[in-house]
């Protein structure tokens, strides 16, 4: 029985070079295909191989501190989305899953300080999935094992079979579309054979309408891109491409196409011609590739390290000889003076610098983030269901600066200070007394100033009650238009309503205002207020109501109906009391021999003559006057007037034009439709007769033919 192997397990160096030769050849994307040249793993091990291990763009240093604390930071933004975490930080997600384990078994040990036990880890720190004792767990992250001296069969079987597939470039599909590449050279060389010789013979025919989206490789130039004008004139160019394509032409139509060997002989001769060529070019390929991995290789395992550039000294040695002989000088002075009278006299004014300490460093980010990332998991919830997000300061991300972290002072760096106060006999200590004097005087002040009192008193507001009208409707704008112009119609009906008697029943109106005098007597006031009252009914029916263009200022009252309703009754009342009064009035008017009218308005026959004088004489210059004025407009308008009746000869030209072009145009599209109709049939008679012409040259090339074979 064959031995039963279960894909998977450690690679090989030979399995990672199958595995980069066949990416090489079928991409990153036919995994399946790619596995097939490994009998010991599957698509999905292939594929992890390649992202976790084999791919150049993977980084397979030291982790830096920055890279550790980006990967905390992220890691409790997205607990478990290892693969998420992975470009962020610039890792695999397998890389990152391992770093996070042993930054947690690190801050472990720092904590319960059992670094240096040799207990090991308990059963929960193993791997989740279940392998056998001395396999890993994820095989595809770990470097190659070294391949054995003597391979096993399946092995050797395995290497053979991925040399022939990897080395076979013209396999059965390159040589179908070999094949099918040669018939189509063939094909269109015929068709354009038998377009010559038909046109030698005088028939012109055009090739078979094709599909937009296919290339019409006998009448197009496939995949041409026309460059776009410059600032350049190109016509010199056109006009030589021209003239050697006509010369072309020439030399074809002279002495015919050259065809070239057939593509069974020429491929045969190439390839054997070209053998060694082809050859040469594989190993050089493979040299190539051969540099190309090695060079990845030492790229992933050697580290270089910079040389290191210390800056040159600013301070010489002179200078500095001649720095310590200032302080010796200074130290003599000092010791010189010191035991005497002016011990006192003299301050010290020393630099008081003492020698620069590394300082203590802060404590470890990446241990506060562990310990607060242990701080997470393991506390639990109070309402339950619902994990607590502790506050997190966010770390550095990158490689800024962070100021809380105290580091060596650098002196290179140091500018010049200010200079240093020397004040060791305290001459410049009174004006700060005086600003101390001033402030405690203010302090005190202060301090006298009475307690505030804190009394406050909550005063709520009497809660009005809302009334909400629901039944009000809004009127619409539409009827409060119509409501407004009824209003308006019903003013100017009282209006029309209100006017005098005179207007109303469409009397003649008298013109003049001015009455005659009243003679006295013993109804002399009263006619004298029925006349003024009439003289101002007269006035406001002329301003209202004018029909003379003359206007007067005076304007009576519009009166209320029942103020009228009151005066008529009035008057009725005044009437039958004064019925003496009104006999007189009526024998006074009927021994007149004319119609009543107001009075001082009767006919006189001088007046009539002398109005119709008046009327006459004005007639005549009327009339002088507009003659004057015709003869002026004449001379001035004469220019427009002729003006104006040529553009009104011109406008009826155009108009008759119009007619015109309608009636040509409705004979135009008569004919379009006869002319199509006719093409039609004329087009039919042509599909005839080249359809008798295919047929004739059909049967003559099969008797050709048939004559051939005899």
């Amino acid at each position: 029985m064959p031995p039963i192997y279960v894909k998977g397990g450690v690679w090989t160096n030979v399995e990672d070079e199958i595995l980069r030769a066949a990416i090489s050849k079928y991409g990153l994307n036919q995994w399946a295909r790619v596995s097939s040249l490994l009998a010991r793993k599957t698509a999905k091990q292939a594929k992890a191989r390649w992202t976790e291990w084999l791919n150049p763009t993977i980084k397979k240093i030291e982790w830096s501190r920055d890279e550790d604390e980006k990967l905390l930071h992220l890691a409790k933004l997205m607990p478990t989305q290892w693969r998420t975490i992975a470009p962020l930080v610039g890792r695999t997600a397998t890389q990152c899953i391992e770093r996070y384990q042993q930054l947690l078994e690190d801050a472990e040990q720092q904590i319960t300080g059992k670094d240096l036990s040799l207990t090991g880890p308990g059963a929960e720190a193993s791997a989740s999935k279940r392998v056998r004792f001395g396999e890993d767990a994820t095989p595809e992250s770990k470097p190659a094992r070294p391949d054995a001296i003597d391979m096993d069969e399946d092995e050797k079987e395995m290497l053979s079979e991925a040399r022939a597939r990897l080395a076979n470039t013209q396999g059965k599909k390159a040589k179908r579309k070999d094949r099918e590449r040669l018939l189509e050279q063939s094909r269109r060389l015929a068709t354009l054979q038998k377009r010559r010789e038909l046109k030698l013979a005088g028939i012109n025919t055009k090739l078979a309408k094709r599909d937009r989206k296919t290339v019409d490789y006998n009448a197009d130039i496939p995949f041409e891109h026309k460059p776009a004008p410059g600032f350049y004139d190109t016509t010199e160019e056109d006009i030589m491409n021209l003239r050697a394509k006509a010369g072309f032409d020439r030399k074809t139509n002279k002495t015919g196409v050259f065809m070239r060997e057939s593509g069974t002989d020429s491929q045969g001769k190439k390839r054997y011609r070209d053998k060694a060529t082809e050859i040469a070019a594989a190993e050089q390929s493979a040299q190539a590739r051969a540099q190309h991995l090695e060079e990845l290789n030492q790229a992933d395992q050697l580290s270089k390290r910079r040389r290191l550039e210390l800056p040159a000294p600013q301070v010489d040695d002179a200078e500095i000889e001649q720095i310590v002989k200032f302080g010796t000088r200074g130290d003599r002075m000092q010791k010189m003076y010191n035991g005497g009278d002016a011990q006192g006299l003299v301050g010290e004014y020393g630099s008081g610098l003492e020698s620069m300490r590394t300082p203590q460093m802060a404590q470890d980010r990446v241990l506060e983030s562990v310990r607060e990332i242990q701080a997470i998991s393991e506390q639990g919830s109070v309402l339950g269901g619902v994990d607590d997000v502790l506050p997190l300061p966010r770390p550095r991300m990158g490689g800024s600066k962070d100021v809380s972290v105290p580091r060596t002072p650098n002196p290179l760096a140091l500018g010049p200070g200010m200079t240093p106060r020397r004040d060791a006999l305290g001459f410049n200590t009174g004006a700060s007394s005086s600003q101390d004097l001033g402030r405690s005087l203010l302090r005190a002040k202060f301090k006298s100033l009475p307690k505030p009192l804190n009394n406050f008193e909550i005063l709520v507001p009497e809660e009005k009650s809302i009334e909400i009208e629901t039944d009000i409707l809004i009127p619409d704008r539409g009827e409060l238009e119509a409501e407004e112009e009824r209003r308006k119609q019903e003013e100017h009906e009282q209006e029309l309503a209100g006017r005098s008697q005179v207007l109303r029943r469409n009397l003649p109106r008298p013109v003049a205002t001015v009455l005659p005098k009243i003679s006295e007597g013993e109804y002399a006031a009263i006619a004298y207020e029925i006349q003024r009252e009439m003289q101002r009914l007269i006035i406001s029916d002329n301003e209202k109501y004018p029909e003379v263009g003359e206007g007067h200022d005076t304007d009576l009252p519009v009166l209320d109906e029942t103020l009228k309703a009151q005066a008529f009754a009035e008057i009725e009342q005044e009437v039958s009391k004064d019925a003496e009064f009104i006999l007189k009035t009526n024998t006074l008017a009927a021994s007149l021999d004319v119609p009543y009218v107001l009075p001082g308005l009767g006919p006189d026959k001088k007046e009539y003559t002398a109005a119709k004088e008046a009327l006459a004489a004005a007639l005549v210059s009327t009339a002088t006057e507009a003659n004057d004025a015709e003869k002026k407009l004449q001379k001035t308008m004469a220019g427009y007037m002729r003006r104006q009746q040529v553009l009104s000869d011109k406008m009826a030209q155009a108009y008759t034009g119009i007619a015109e072009l309608a009636v040509e145009r409705a004979l135009e599209e008569t004919l379009l439709q006869n002319e199509t109709v006719a093409l039609s049939a004329r087009l039919g008679r042509l599909q005839e007769e080249v359809n008798f012409l295919t047929d004739a040259e059909r049967r003559g090339q099969e008797l050709y033919r048939e004559y051939q074979m005899v």
